[in-house]
């Protein structure tokens, strides 16, 4: 059974960075600081930053489907996920800044994924030794993770 079609993928990279951008379009840099998702929760900047940076990973893990031979990837886990926001400041970054860069990185992805061959879409890479994936995964684990983050800052803003 063939998978998704690959211009699907494309479209919804495309799509959810713009969905993104759309529920932030009227949100300040003293909003995106200020609302949190509960009093311990993440603000909206700190959660852009995290999708900015999960940009920098998902388009590594690319790179090395595509130029390695079967290459195996870290799973980052919340220690690491709090290491990196502590590490990158996100409570003091500038929230036009770090949409415009996701949203640069994102295009950049999308232009090197439409160029590559039905052979290239095959490549695998793996997680563990019995988790193999094809070079679709990481692209269909980023379009849930950009879900998951836009329904987490709309729900947010609504409070």
């Amino acid at each position: 059974m063939k998978g998704l079609p690959n211009e699907w993928l494309l479209e919804g990279l495309e799509q959810s960075a713009q969905t993104l951008a759309h529920i932030l379009a009227d949100v300040s840099q003293a909003q995106a600081r200020a609302i949190k998702d509960g009093a311990d929760g993440w603000s909206i900047l700190e959660i852009m930053c995290h999708l900015r940076d999960y940009q920098a990973i998902f388009a590594e893990r690319i790179r090395r489907i595509l130029e390695e031979d079967h290459p195996t990837f870290r799973l980052y886990d919340e220690k690491a996920r709090l290491a990196l926001a502590v590490d990158n400041d996100y409570a003091h970054q500038n929230l036009s800044a770090v949409l415009d860069d996701y949203l640069s990185t994102r295009h950049h992805i999308i232009a090197r994924l439409e160029s590559l061959s039905d052979d290239q879409w095959r490549r695998e890479g793996k997680f563990a030794e019995d988790d193999v994936v094809d070079l679709t995964m990481p692209v269909v684990h980023t379009l849930l993770h950009d879900a998951d983050h836009s329904e987490q800052i709309a729900r947010i803003l609504r409070q």
